[in-house]
């Protein structure tokens, strides 16, 4: 009985050993912290191309409007964490000021557009398998919640909580994207879709108030409200980067597919074309 015991053992174990080699490549690993947005202007590079983003923001229908105010405000401004501006002095934040007439769940979107372009809403490309969203965040110390979305490489839009504003101060917020996800396809060659940041969401509490203080004149009329203030810095991605190194592999990228077939096209066409004439 043991003499047999042994043998299958034996055999279930260099069926196994015999096993690693097929599932080694999918569980390898290679992290970057990649930042998409540092809010100075620099450019954001991906695949050999460079994107330079301004930034919107649309508030939800109570959002305040007056003669000499309007909310939400955003714009890049001279500030930033103490960690950060010890590793670059030049570094900015991205400033949203805001306020709301009523109480209830309010939100400023807060998107990308390109700075060469007519202010519409783009999105970020992400590279690789996103697996984490990273950012330091200053707000008012409101219970305000904020939100990051992503779209899959599929179409569908993700919102990923990154946490209450409730504190005062810088605050490194961080916040997992689920493996389920689907980030990245596995068919060759690879779609020209990319899973992509959409944009920031910023939800009010109705418990809690929607602008800071307002400024009344003698006679109690208002002349100024104090918004809200958010401060957002360094906006960076953990993704997951490695790719299988294999014969052929440089076909699996779609601009080298392009690449390879416009010349047999053309020359196909040019041929068509003698041959119709």
């Amino acid at each position: 009985m043991k003499t047999g015991s042994s043998k299958v053992f034996c055999l279930v174990l260099f069926v196994s050993l015999l096993a690693i080699p097929a599932f080694s490549d999918s569980e390898t690993i290679a992290y970057e912290s990649i930042i998409l947005d540092d809010f100075d202007g620099s450019p954001y590079e991906i695949d050999g191309e460079e994107y330079h983003y301004t930034w919107k923001a649309v508030g939800s229908k109570f959002s305040t409007k007056t003669d000499t105010q309007s909310f939400p405000v955003v714009s890049p401004v001279a500030t930033a964490p103490q960690a950060l501006l010890r590793q670059k002095p030049d570094i900015k934040s991205l400033g949203i000021q805001g306020a709301f007439d009523r109480h209830g769940f309010n939100w400023i979107d807060i998107y990308p557009t390109y700075s060469d372009g007519d202010g519409q809403p783009t999105e970020i490309p992400l590279n690789g398998r996103t697996r984490m969203i990273d950012l330091w965040a200053w707000g008012s110390n409101l219970s305000y919640r904020l939100e990051a979305y992503i779209r899959d490489y599929q179409g569908r839009i993700h919102e990923i909580p990154l946490g209450n504003l409730k504190f005062a101060g810088w605050k490194n917020l961080r916040a997992n994207v689920p493996i389920s996800i689907p980030m990245i396809s596995n068919v060759l060659p690879r779609s020209t879709h990319v899973s992509t940041f959409v944009k920031f969401r910023l939800w009010t509490d109705p418990d809690e108030r929607t602008y800071v203080d307002l400024k009344r004149d003698m006679n109690g009329k208002i002349t100024q409200i104090v918004p809200f203030y958010l401060y957002i810095s360094q906006l960076k991605v953990l993704s997951d980067i490695y790719e299988t190194v294999y014969d052929g592999d440089e076909l699996a990228y779609p601009k080298n597919t392009e690449a390879l077939w416009a010349n047999v096209e053309n020359a196909d066409n040019a041929d068509n074309t003698a041959n119709n004439n």
